[in-house]
């Protein structure tokens, strides 16, 4: 206490000097922790490196290595998400068809960057075989019977036409959707175009079988019917696929009676009669488009591609469109055709694939129909498809991925954008 002053306490300035330090070393923890949060995590898409212990392989076992490893380097690049309205749709069907042969290369659709599962539903009761129904997929709704086309649950199959269907259980399909908002339409097969799975894009019958004949035209008309004059089929902007009617020149008769509605509506046209026309770059200037070709004809390789070509180049123009591209389970036809077409879909929108969502929906026939279908899908909107979904919710994707249906823009809203 000499002189006044407090003596310090032995020990308290070591004390002080002990906190700094550890301050210090906290600090520089926190720091270290945040650099790596950095390096392992830059907006989302991971950086960070592995170490690649160097191994020496037989040739047979590196050239898996070398392809896994592209995979692994595929899965670590984060796709964003794109949300934007999708102006155009392109939706491949290929269920229980377009089987791969041993040595073809992948399909370009298993490098798109979303994947989903569509799970198939059973109708017509207890026991009854579970299938991919077409109402469902393209209108959204579930029927409750496999032989009713475009109707919802409450419509059962009839033989005759003593009651016809109520009109309000008539189920919209994605291409009415469209047209509801100025969109283009088409639809194109390698099969027959009045047979349930393109029927259910652009009608409505009680009995599946309906197909050219019905008990009473203006009742319950056929499906070829309201191909023609039906509100969605008149107004589809390509039709391409095969029209194997019973009775004698029914193919020249709906060729004429097309024809005549497009003359009539003073609209631009092509009536392609050999397969090859579809691949005039012409086309880009017909609103129109109908194509009617042999079944052997369809069978023929890239048939498909052209199909889908010639669909594209009418198709294709600022106002968006909706196509639908149906390979038939019943025609014999391989991935590779199926790959083909896709492939020319994105070299033909390659300037606008940002706007544009391309679907392609395959089951294998080799596991029989309880099979689930895989979805692969990108553009706008194609991170939507993420797990198992039930089959009803392919259209509502689409309806929402290209603001149709439910989900259409306002009138004014829709306006502005065909103008941009």
């Amino acid at each position: 206490m000499a002189n006044g002053k407090r003596q310090k306490p032995p020990g308290v300035g070591c004390s002080a000097l002990c906190v700094g330090v550890l301050v210090a070393v906290v600090v520089i923890i926190v720091l270290l922790c945040i650099s790596l949060i950095v390096v392992y995590e830059n907006e989302g898409q991971v950086v960070a490196k592995v170490d690649l212990y160097d191994v020496e392989l037989p040739a047979e076992q590196t050239v898996w290595f070398e392809a896994n490893l592209a995979e692994l380097r595929n899965a670590f690049r984060v796709v964003d998400e794109n949300k934007k309205r999708a102006k155009n749709v392109v939706l491949f069907i290929a269920l229980d068809s377009a089987a791969a042969s041993p040595g073809d290369p992948r399909p370009v659709w298993e490098s798109f960057p979303h994947l989903a599962l569509l799970r198939p539903t059973t109708s017509d009761g207890a026991g009854a075989s579970v299938s991919f129904n077409p109402t469902a997929m393209f209108c959204g709704i579930e029927p409750r019977h496999r032989h009713t086309v475009g109707f919802d649950s409450a419509v059962s199959p009839s033989d005759d036409c003593n009651e016809p269907p109520n009109s309000t259980h008539r189920a919209a399909s994605i291409l009415q959707w469209a047209q509801a908002v100025g969109r283009l339409t088409g639809v194109v097969t390698n099969g027959e175009l009045v047979q349930p799975t393109p029927a259910a894009l652009y009608a409505h019958t009680p009995n599946s079988s309906w197909l050219y004949v019905g008990p009473d035209e203006q009742q319950c008309p056929d499906v070829r019917t309201q191909l023609l004059y039906g509100e969605t089929g008149r107004a589809l902007n390509v039709i391409a696929g095969t029209l194997p009617c019973p009775e004698e020149f029914c193919r020249e008769a709906f060729e004429s009676a097309w024809e005549g509605e497009r003359l009539d509506a003073d609209t631009s046209y092509k009536l392609a009669t050999e397969l090859k026309e579809l691949l005039d770059p012409a086309l880009d200037e017909r609103e129109y488009a109908l194509g009617l070709f042999e079944r052997q004809t369809l069978a023929q390789p890239n048939a498909f591609h052209d199909l889908t070509v010639g669909a594209l180049h009418v198709l294709d123009r600022p106002e968006g469109f909706v196509l639908v591209a149906i390979a038939d389970p019943s025609v014999p036809i391989g991935a590779a055709e199926v790959d083909a077409a896709v492939k020319a879909t994105l070299r033909k929108l390659s300037t606008v694939l940002d706007d544009s969502l391309i679907v392609v929906v395959r089951s294998d026939a080799r596991e029989g129909d309880a099979a689930f279908a895989t979805v692969h899908a990108t553009g706008p909107m194609s991170h939507l498809l993420h797990r198992v979904h039930d089959q009803t919710f392919l259209a509502h994707f689409i309806s929402y991925a290209a603001r149709i249906g439910r989900f259409r823009d306002a009138d004014l809203t829709n306006f502005i954008l065909q103008m941009v």
